[in-house]
């Protein structure tokens, strides 16, 4: 095991999502339902994003990724398409102290989001140490069917 699957209080942390895409939107996702100060980084975003940041659940700052945007954050998900940027952003958050998952490499990262399972105020999280985020996935949803089999989940 590499990873220690351990639950952060983010409420009110500045936490960095570099990148509005489909992955970016599930990690900021994430980090709102969790009550962190969250601020998205990336030209374009999703809709789910959009309506997020119009409905101040988010910030977003709608400019390509620069080295200030880190400066003084808690986490920072780097969650774009290139990977050269991921890279040079995750070590650059590493460098000031932040916390930081690169959605494209475990490798690069100080941390790393688990497959959820939230119900009845009690989370459930699937981890593959961030070799198969599918296969955690995959497994969430075995425990979900599970629970619901036994009446457990709705």
């Amino acid at each position: 095991m590499r990873f220690l699957p351990v639950a952060i209080d983010v409420r009110t942390r500045r936490c960095v999502v570099v990148g509005g895409g489909s992955v970016g939107a599930r990690k900021a996702a994430t980090l709102v339902r969790a009550g962190a100060d969250v601020v998205v980084v990336a030209p374009k975003i999703t809709k789910e994003l959009a309506r997020k940041a119009e409905s101040g659940a988010l910030r977003w700052v709608e400019e390509p990724f620069a080295p200030q945007h880190v400066a003084g954050a808690f986490l920072v998900v780097m969650a774009t398409d290139d990977d050269a940027l991921n890279a040079a952003g995750a070590g650059l958050a590493a460098e000031q102290g932040a916390m930081v998952c690169d959605a494209s490499s475990s490798r690069r990262s100080s941390l790393i989001f688990g497959a959820l399972l939230e119900e009845d105020g009690v989370t459930v999280a699937a981890f593959t140490d961030g070799r198969s985020p599918r296969r955690a996935k995959r497994k969430r949803d075995e425990i979900a069917a599970m629970l619901a089999a036994k009446g457990r989940v709705t």
